[in-house]
């Protein structure tokens, strides 16, 4: 969609120390549709040297305001911090890759498992870090989302989860096989973490990657840890205002992770720029293929992007969140809408961005130094 935004960019508030050409004429060249968006539009971009910028696209008259510093949930987006702390253990030999997920998990789930047709003594840490493991997605079920909708305050635990997957949905295939994205293989992964460090996983998310050394004081794991004042924003899903449903829903290792986007793009900047690993064959680990199903989309707890021919590496939240690192200039963006319904224009916008940054002698961005 190529619907200009020029008029509204120029009403949105810089947040930031420094403005960003490039998003500004990402901005200028897409976006929403014709009509205003439903609610607010939140994009933070972020260049290795630090230089940053956060933009709020407004919504329709009469849509709430956001400043731009406010978390959202971010969802999925989880899954990459909770990779990259897996990594971590991995680089301090705490855990083997290729071991068994039943060397740490629970029997009374690895007999549910076995009883619904799956082999968990075959299933391996890096197949539930890849989404290779043949798992379903109880998250992604049609019950699910209807109890979700019915009952959003509904109390839910990783065991319930577990208990979910065997009751609405079947295996999708041997692990290895192929990609199939798996809520609860995150799940999964997070009891795993907690097994390794006897630590709650939002204690050892935040030490193993060091994220308060890393200055992300909006960034915080719902119920977990405490806002300090934090204003968290409302989301809206399909009409409704998620705000106060219960965050028991996505908080297990899938998602769970409160953040403004200026954080996404710090974290990802500093993660794909080799930054959060002790040695840089992790992050190598991280993003390479091997040993993953021909054509798959998905990394190490990352997902590899396509813009029109224009290649970028970030991770999507299933409320409307979004951020893509942009190897050859080396800059991020994240955004984060208010409105799921406002999704693609969000997508467009990073796609334009992305395809603005990495254009060889572009003005703002071309080969990074």
């Amino acid at each position: 969609m190529k619907t200009t935004l020029l008029a509204l960019a120029l009403l949105f508030p810089t947040l930031a120390a420094a403005d960003d050409d490039c998003l500004h004429q990402a901005i200028a060249r897409s976006g929403a549709a014709a009509a205003p968006l439903h609610g607010p539009l939140v994009v933070s971009t972020l260049v290795g040297d630090g230089d940053r910028a956060t933009r709020v696209l407004p919504g329709k008259a009469g849509a709430a305001t956001l400043r731009g510093d406010e978390g959202f949930r971010i969802a999925s987006i989880t899954k990459t911090y909770v990779a990259a702390t897996v990594l971590r253990l991995w680089e301090d030999g705490r855990i083997d890759l290729e071991a068994p997920i039943t060397r740490w998990l629970p029997q009374a789930w690895m007999a549910q498992l076995t009883a619904d047709g799956y082999r968990p003594g075959e299933i391996t840490v890096r197949h539930l870090l890849s989404h290779t493991s043949g798992l379903a997605d109880h998250a992604q079920s049609r019950q699910f989302l209807d109890m979700l909708e019915r009952d959003p305050d509904h109390e839910w635990s990783r065991a319930r989860d577990v208990a979910r997957l065997v009751e609405w949905t079947d295996p999708v295939g041997k692990p290895g096989e192929k990609y199939a994205y798996s809520d609860t293989g995150y799940v999964l992964l997070g009891a795993i973490v907690e097994a390794i460090t006897g630590q709650d996983l939002p204690d050892a998310v935040r030490g193993q990657l060091r994220l308060d050394a890393l200055g992300l004081r909006h960034t915080w794991w719902e119920r977990y840890e405490p806002a300090h004042g934090r204003v968290r924003a409302h989301q809206v899903y399909e009409g409704r205002d998620t705000h106060d449903w219960n965050p028991t829903m996505d908080l297990f290792g899938g998602g769970g992770l409160v953040a403004s986007t200026a954080d996404v793009a710090t974290f990802f900047d500093v993660l794909l720029e080799g930054r959060v690993f002790a040695r840089s064959g992790t992050l190598e680990r991280m993003r390479s293929t091997a040993g993953l199903p021909e054509g798959s989309p998905y990394r190490l707890g990352l997902l590899a992007y396509d813009f029109e021919g224009t290649p970028g590496i970030g991770h999507s939240g299933f409320w409307g969140t979004l951020v893509v690192h942009e190897p050859v200039s080396g800059r991020t963006i994240a955004g984060a809408v208010s409105d799921r319904a406002d999704y693609d224009a969000l997508k467009a916008l990073v796609g334009d961005y992305v395809h603005a940054v990495a254009a060889p002698g572009a003005a703002c961005g071309g080969q990074a130094e």
